[in-house]
């Protein structure tokens, strides 16, 4: 089942309307922060820095390249798609979102470190929540058990 969903949001802006191509985008956003541990590891090391950047689609499907720091100062990258689902109405300017993908970087000693990595590349499923305030936004990601990452983006037209 988990494969299922994350088959599913990783295709999914690729299942675009007739009128609009999978690569079409209505605007970009650039995504900077840092994560938190829930718990600290000798192992831990390095910056936690983390920037992103994606191509929003008028029907809040999105994909994207991140690039970071793991946990263990190894370069990763992570490329996603996936999908944003507005509040409006209820709560103005709140959302959820999730994004599927493939993340590489985990590497030597680390490579166990993340499930499914027995190629170097692995698959990822990243929830999260965030707040929308005309071109600026906030979010926060649940990284599995290991922690949680908070973002400052902007939206470029």
């Amino acid at each position: 089942m988990l494969m299922l969903v994350f088959w599913l949001v990783l295709l999914g802006p690729f299942s675009a309307q007739a009128e609009e191509h999978w690569y079409g985008f209505d605007h970009l956003s650039l995504q900077a922060g840092s994560y938190v541990h829930y718990e600290a590891d000798e192992d831990h090391a390095g910056s936690r820095l983390f920037a992103s950047l994606e191509a929003v689609r008028s029907d809040d499907w999105f994909y994207g390249l991140a690039l970071f720091n793991n946990s263990f100062d190894q370069f990763s990258q992570y490329l996603y798609g996936g999908k944003n689902w507005n509040f409006h109405g209820h709560w103005e300017g709140f959302y959820a979102r999730i994004s599927a993908g493939l993340i590489h970087g985990y590497k030597g000693e680390f490579e166990d470190k993340i499930p499914f990595n027995d190629l170097g590349v692995a698959p990822a499923i990243i929830p999260g929540a965030g707040y929308r305030k005309g071109r600026f936004s906030a979010n926060a990601y649940v990284l599995g058990v290991a922690g949680l990452l908070f973002t400052a983006g902007i939206d470029f037209k």
